[in-house]
């Protein structure tokens, strides 16, 4: 499928940006929550006035567009800067992605693969606030930009992860601290009146809700897609429409 000649064939329905990493792109579940959000907007009548766009395709869903990159952290990460290797970023992207597909409303989950990189995490806020103003400024039609906190992983399990050089305990801390600056992040950006909101999705799901220790299980892509139909039919910028 050609994205950009389907995606123009819609009327003028809300653009929905769904943008991060596998856990957009649908990691072990093709589609992954988009498939669980779009069922419910056409369960709920609602499927006309939203589109998801994006440069992938993936899912059952009725728009399966997005911004989901399998292995991506905010920034590109050097391999002598990894514990897990190399890393592509987002950040690079947003020219390309906004110029194509500028969106009204944007669903940004990203940083789970900083966190199993070990890639400077005391200054992971930094990043995802270049990241967040790269796409404000690229989509000057933006009404909503929804940050979304990080769900758990499980080092236990986690087969990304050598738990001898990060114990699981230590995989918690770097998630709660992590989902720390992404929650001052939002805080800060409302205090200056930008159009960004917290999205909690880690209060959304727990470890059980995980297949392999970081990527959701079927239930709890479901758990996720809930959570942003929930989030996305309360937006002013919904109503609006």
């Amino acid at each position: 499928m050609n994205p950009d000649r389907i995606q123009q064939s819609h009327a003028r329905p809300l653009s929905l940006l769904c943008m991060g990493d596998s856990i957009t792109d649908g990691f072990l579940l093709p589609g992954g929550y988009r498939n669980t959000l779009c069922a419910l907007l056409e369960q709920n009548g609602l499927a006309g006035r939203v589109r998801l766009i994006g440069p992938n395709c993936s899912g059952t869903g009725y728009s399966p567009f997005h911004a989901g990159f399998t292995g991506f952290a905010v920034e590109p990460i050097a391999e002598a800067d990894s514990a897990t290797g190399a890393r592509d970023g987002i950040l690079p992207l947003v020219p390309s992605v906004a110029a194509r597909f500028p969106a009204d409303v944007i669903f940004l989950m990203i940083g789970t693969n900083d966190i199993l990189s070990r890639y400077d995490l005391p200054r992971f806020g930094e990043r995802l606030r270049r990241l967040t103003d790269a796409l404000l400024d690229a989509h000057a039609a933006c009404k909503a930009l929804c940050l979304a906190t990080l769900p758990a992983i499980d080092g236990a399990v986690c087969p990304y992860v050598n738990p001898q050089c990060y114990p699981a305990d230590a995989v918690d801390r770097a998630v709660a601290d992590c989902n720390a600056q992404i929650t001052a992040l939002a805080a800060a950006y409302r205090a200056a009146g930008r159009p960004v909101r917290l999205a909690d999705i880690h209060g959304a799901l727990t470890k059980d809700d995980l297949q392999d220790g970081v990527h959701p299980s079927a239930a709890g892509y479901e758990k996720i897609g809930r959570f942003w139909f929930r989030l996305l039919t309360a937006l002013p910028a919904f109503s609006a429409i």
